[in-house]
């Protein structure tokens, strides 16, 4: 069944940027009714968000009592998104004061308890109002989360529509890993041949990418190495080559870390680097050396650490997988491993099939990125 999202948008010229937010939420799977203020009605048409909600918008509150019927005790929706919030209606919530339907809607909400999300957009001068940096303050006492806006060319933006779709997911879902810190390291490494050239893979970094945003959707204090993918709201350090990241996520897991989940592609071997360029022109031949693993040298010197290890193979049929996979988590100490058969699971591919092995649950499951991350994510706690 889909949740359904009161959005409440209110006199800013930020609301233009409604329409598409709609209709990600509706993307995203779920249900959208619409309440427009009158200072919004002057700048997106009532005949649009409906196109863009697929319901008719709330305009006033009528003898139906839309602000009970949907927050109500037995109100049925879900959580209540401002956006854009103007400085009027932000003080208005603040102050109790419900003289339109939005901030109507919004007395209700929140008292009842239900998540409400304001995304303020105006003028900077307006934002840095100490007024209304207090009223702003005075709403998250009581529970209200504000998706700060984007501070750019003299005004206070609203955030982008990635983040506060991200945010809704966030207070929507179970916080089972609040307090939790798990480092996250993904994307395609290099490992160098010369000064100019090295060695590497088409990893995308996408299912990296989107374990590290549920991780964070329920709360978990989550640190990404990488490169590739990437969210606006990571803690994101851009790393690319295999050496630094070994370095860097070594040092890093020193500050105690619950989880260290690797999706990262990192080459097999390396080569003896020449320094300057290798002339063209002529055959060469590379001499291929092992590399320990990155995983081996983590379980070694953080032997409590809950290690999550992904294990790419070619050719192999679902049992052989499966074998190698178990084998894998014993014999390295692992508190996971995520197998998949590239040869047919590509690199890149949105939707994959992969077979995820823990002590306790083991299961293939096939679907798109964001499906397989909730599947594994289901493990921590």
């Amino acid at each position: 069944m889909k949740q359904l999202i009161v959005l409440g948008i209110t006199g800013s010229i930020a609301c233009v940027r409604a329409f598409d937010l709609c209709r990600s939420l509706r993307r995203k799977g779920f249900e959208v009714q619409v309440i427009l203020s009158k200072a919004a009605a002057g700048m997106i048409t009532e005949q649009a968000m409906e196109f863009a909600s697929g319901s008719p918008v709330i305009t006033e509150i009528t003898g139906k009592i839309e602000h009970v019927k949907f927050f109500g005790k037995n109100g049925k929706a879900k959580l209540l998104l401002i956006a854009p919030s103007t400085a009027n209606t932000i003080s208005k919530i603040a102050m109790g004061i419900d003289d339109t339907p939005v901030t109507t809607f919004a007395t209700v909400a929140i008292g009842s308890k239900k998540p409400v999300l304001l995304a303020p957009a105006m003028h900077k001068p307006m934002y840095k109002h100490p007024i209304v940096l207090e009223n702003l303050e005075k709403l998250e006492v009581h529970g209200v989360k504000i998706v700060s806006p984007l501070e750019e060319e003299g005004k206070a933006k609203m955030q982008s529509i990635d983040e506060i779709v991200f945010e809704i997911e966030k207070a929507l879902m179970e916080q089972k890993l609040k307090g939790k810190k798990i480092l996250v390291a993904y994307g395609a490494f290099q490992e160098k041949i010369d000064d100019v050239r090295v060695i590497t893979n088409n990893s995308s970094g996408k299912m990296g990418c989107t374990i590290a945003a549920e991780l964070m959707k329920q709360n978990a204090d989550v640190k990404v190495f990488g490169n590739g993918a990437r969210e606006s709201y990571f803690d994101f350090t851009e790393i690319k080559e295999a050496d630094v990241l070994e370095h860097a996520t070594l040092k890093e897991l020193e500050k105690n870390y619950d989880y260290f989940i690797c999706p990262a592609a990192l080459p097999d071997f390396y080569s003896k680097a020449k320094k300057g360029k290798i002339k063209s022109g002529k055959i060469i031949a590379l001499e291929l050396i092992p590399k320990e693993k990155l995983i081996e040298k983590v379980v070694k010197k953080f032997p409590k650490l809950k290690v999550i290890a992904f294990k790419a193979e070619h050719g192999k049929n679902k049992k052989e997988l499966e074998a190698l996979a178990k084998a894998m988590a014993k014999s390295k100490k692992l508190f996971g491993v995520i197998a998949t058969n590239l040869s047919k699971n590509p690199v890149g591919k949105d939707e994959s099939e992969m077979f995820i092995c823990f002590a306790k649950k083991q299961k293939w499951t096939k679907g798109s990125k964001k499906e397989i991350a909730e599947e594994i994510t289901k493990n921590l706690k």
